[in-house]
């Protein structure tokens, strides 16, 4: 059933299906949730592509090279539809991606392809790679990889540059970080939260905003389940699995994006500032309360969904 499939996604363009089973998931298609998606890290955060697939890249903030496996759930992955990528970078937003035809694209998939099979490479004479693959009898057979040809369009010289590769990490501009504040100039704030730290703001104290912004979201989960004494991972683990349950016990991509979300607040910002006293200007202050703000409207429309 589609409902049941992993990557099934609810957008505003209809029911969209990512045929992997990620980690997390794009938490919208448009350039606005893109930026959003790699403004919830620390400024100077610099984001890998670890995997590839449906014209969506899954993303990390750290080198997966230096770790035994980027797909697991204690990392901090994000995923961002190629399109949305294209536009940030035409807007001067990020950095590090490369524009490509749907040929050239295909055409450097199959390229690292090539060099990942190593000495296991066989090709037949049109340059094709050949797989060996088992039948149910254990009969060994070849199956052909086609080297990607050009289009019609191509030939005539109508190219369209609608894939992404990368090759060097991404990372958000200056003109990034001040669109992000523009956006969030544009949002009005959670009104549980707004009237909570609008005293604070208005006298400048806006680490204190921040850390009673995070200390709510946590107080209210916390109340929610009735476990005074979980805090932290502990209790977004406790939390989360609770909505699994409510989902019969299925862990869809809806959940995968709101856990990320919730680890990624309580992680960056939650912690950071529970510990730390932070000197930060009002555009600072106002980027981290809008992420905490919607983290409280997704709260909210969990609780109404699967706790019923």
């Amino acid at each position: 059933m589609l409902d049941r499939f992993p990557g099934t996604l609810c957008s505003d363009n209809g029911v969209i299906a990512i045929h992997a089973d990620w980690p997390n998931y794009p938490i919208g298609n448009s350039w606005k949730a893109a930026l959003y998606t790699l403004g919830i890290f620390p400024d100077g955060t610099t984001f890998f592509e670890i995997d590839d697939i449906d014209k969506c890249k899954l993303l990390l903030n750290r080198n997966p090279s230096e770790i035994n496996d980027p797909y697991d759930f204690k990392y901090y992955q994000i995923a961002v539809w190629h399109e949305d990528l294209i536009e940030l970078k035409r807007k001067g937003l990020i950095n590090g991606i490369i524009e490509k035809s749907e040929n050239e694209y295909l055409l450097f998939k199959f390229e690292e392809f090539k060099k990942s099979l190593g000495k296991k490479l066989k090709l037949d004479n049109e340059g094709n790679i050949l797989l060996p693959y088992k039948d149910e009898s254990g009969a060994v057979h070849e199956v052909e990889y086609n080297r990607p040809k050009p289009d019609d369009e191509e030939d005539e010289g109508f190219i369209s540059k609608n894939c992404v590769i990368i090759q060097e990490p991404i990372s958000l501009t200056t003109k990034g970080l001040q669109e992000l504040n523009n956006i969030c100039k544009e949002i009005k704030l959670n009104d549980e939260l707004d009237s909570l730290i609008k005293p604070l703001v208005a006298i400048n104290k806006f680490d204190s905003a921040i850390r009673d912004a995070s200390i709510l979201i946590e107080t209210k989960i916390k109340n929610f389940h009735n476990t005074p004494e979980k805090f932290g991972q502990k209790l977004i683990d406790f939390h989360i699995n609770e909505v699994i349950k409510g989902n019969d016990n299925f862990n869809s991509a809806a959940i995968k994006t709101y856990r990320a979300e919730l680890r990624m607040i309580f992680n960056f910002i939650r912690n950071d500032f529970a510990h730390n006293f932070k000197v930060l200007s009002e555009e600072q202050c106002r980027i981290i309360l809008f992420r905490v703000s919607n983290l409280l409207d997704e709260f909210n429309e969990v609780i109404s969904v699967y706790f019923k």
